[in-house]
């Protein structure tokens, strides 16, 4: 899905959009309603994988994933 969905979004905006936000499933599909009304080709048969992987890869489960850093005084 990763290249329907860099077809179907970075022709009008960088990667840096959907990777940056964190919504759920139903505001991803509030935003994909919005593209498509603005001109994005998605095809009906794919609009929930659409759906699946933005909410998988780009939900609210992912914001502060990251591991953070020891403090010098942890690691002694």
């Amino acid at each position: 899905m990763q290249a329907k969905v860099k077809a179907a979004c970075t022709q009008c905006h960088n990667a840096s959009r959907i990777t940056e936000q964190h919504l759920t499933r139903q505001e991803w599909s509030t935003q994909l309603d919005k593209m498509v009304a603005l001109g994005a080709e998605v095809q009906d048969s794919d609009r929930a994988a659409l759906l699946n992987y933005l909410s998988k890869n780009f939900g609210p489960q992912k914001v502060g994933k990251v591991t953070p850093k020891k403090s010098a005084d942890e690691t002694k």
